[in-house]
């Protein structure tokens, strides 16, 4: 997945839906001036030797897939369903506004329940209910106290099988969706995003990354309930369950709940990820009297099949995950041009790219983008040494490790496992995985995909600062803050 600050439309829908679960806390980058870096991470033969927790599992009779991992260490549990349903299907005229929108009035109110006693209900629960609609999956979740349970299945339930989408409440959403646009397109890296996407995807519903206001304005309730009717089906899906529960128990708890939902969703999209783009492209997004230029590198590079996954990742641990990477201690330790830069893969069914972002200062642009180039061919041509390579690997094995310990980050990986069809000791494999790979392995897929003739340059700033510097790396073509194309710049296609 990237590392980006992704500021679109529709996942801040999403976002918006976990109304009473926990908010997870913002990764803060701090400054690490006279920190000696020992890249030391303890890793132990035990973390080495790790036994993912193999999920008890069962078939629902209407056609869902049901995993349970037991975890008896609290009296808590949390459920997600996940149905085959894709955003990329939605209608070219609402492409961007309908999938989103729908996730977001499921839990606006049911036929028994308005929006405000659901609210009340999950905060007298101690629970958390959200919806969100991706590429490839609806995901329905609840969580909670095990004490609570039943309360809490039912209400997932009621919203899941009962939505009633009230018009007040969709007039309110886009009203709201309006305002939230209009704002987004005074941020950089809404910006960046939208050309980004366009680069990469330009051919498909990929290429989408926010509603319009013009698809916000067409949205009517009726292709709301259309949507809905369509594609919340629950043939193809899957629930998984971790926490203080058992196998037995919760499959006859959700098939007296479930029982009456049946059908299929439609077909999911076929859409291939393309390989890299061969030319480079350089493009420039006007922001009249910016002060700073944001600025993202990239390439379309893997999927999450592909064998190079867990190369890629210990590579880009080295190169621009976190603030020993070689990105953030050049860029900003360094050189003093930004507060943070990071890079990472987006690598999915659907999405392929690798990106690098920062927000630099306009005066060094041209300096940030030299130094950027420096450290991707670096990586490229020379051989990680020994002690940064062992320093990344520790580093990933540890956060692994980690994320043993929750119960839900548990269940997010097995769900990964039956998502992508991994074989199920994918996750007992992966440490070792990780500390066998060398130098030379990592060296090879810098070369494969991280980006350098063929990179993709989009920076957002004052066009007029910002040109003649921007021609160093090729041919600029330039858009509007609106996403218009400026006459007279050069415009082609990947």
């Amino acid at each position: 997945m990237t590392y980006l600050n992704r500021w679109t439309l529709r996942l801040a829908v999403a976002a918006s839906l976990a109304v009473a679960a926990p908010s997870q806390q913002s990764q803060e980058q701090s400054s690490l001036s006279g920190v000696v870096r020992l890249n030391r991470a303890p890793v132990s033969n035990e973390v080495l030797r790790v036994k993912f927790p193999r999920p008890s599992e069962t078939k629902l009779k209407n056609g869902l897939s049901l995993m349970v991992l037991e975890d008896h260490r609290t009296p808590s549990f949390a459920l997600r369903l996940s149905i085959p349903a894709s955003s990329l299907t939605e209608p070219p005229e609402l492409a961007g506004t309908l999938a989103g929108s729908v996730a977001y009035l499921v839990r606006q109110g049911t036929k028994t329940r308005s929006a405000q006693q659901i609210a009340e209900t999950l905060a007298e629960l101690g629970g958390g209910l959200g919806v969100s609609a991706g590429p490839r999956n609806i995901t329905v979740s609840v969580s909670g106290l095990t004490d609570n349970l039943d309360e809490l299945l039912e209400l997932f339930a009621d919203v899941l099988l009962n939505p009633s989408f009230p018009q007040s409440e969709l007039d309110t959403l886009v009203q709201r969706q309006l305002s939230s646009l209009q704002a987004a397109r005074s941020q950089p890296g809404f910006l960046a995003e939208e050309r980004l996407y366009a680069l990469l995807y330009p051919n498909d519903a990929r290429k989408v990354t926010a509603p319009t206001a013009e698809s916000l304005k067409r949205l009517t309730r009726e292709e709301v309930v259309k949507y809905y009717q369509a594609n919340y089906k629950p043939a193809g899906g899957m629930i998984g369950v971790a926490g203080d529960v058992n196998l037995k128990d919760m499959a006859a708890r959700l098939e007296k709940l479930l029982s009456g939902w049946k059908g299929s969703p439609p077909p999911l999209p076929k859409l291939a990820l393309e390989p890299p783009i061969k030319d480079k492209r350089v493009v420039l997004v006007d922001r009249p009297n910016s002060v700073q230029t944001y600025l993202t590198v990239a390439n379309r590079a893997i999927g999450r099949r592909d064998p190079d996954y867990i190369a890629c990742n210990l590579m880009n641990q080295v190169l621009g995950s976190g603030p020993a990477s070689r990105l953030f201690r050049n860029i900003r330790e360094e050189k003093g041009f930004t507060y943070g830069i990071s890079s990472g893969f987006s690598a999915t069914w659907y999405f392929n790219d690798f990106e690098a972002s920062a927000n630099v200062r306009t005066e060094v642009t041209e300096a940030a983008l030299d130094e950027i180039l420096k450290e991707f061919r670096d990586i490229r041509e020379r051989p990680v040494p020994a002690d940064e390579l062992d320093g990344a690997r520790r580093a990933l094995v540890g956060g692994f490790a980690r994320s043993l310990e929750s119960a839900s980050s548990l269940l997010s990986r097995a769900m990964e496992l039956k998502e992508y069809g991994f074989p199920a000791d994918y996750w007992d494999r992966y440490p070792e995985q990780l500390m066998k790979l060398t130098p030379q392995q990592i060296t090879q897929v810098a070369r494969k995909y991280v980006p350098v003739d063929n990179i993709q340059i989009v920076a957002v700033g004052d066009a007029a600062r910002l040109r003649s510097a921007l021609k160093k790396f090729g041919p600029v073509e330039e858009y509007t803050a609106e996403g218009k194309p400026v006459s007279g710049s050069r415009q082609a296609g990947p």
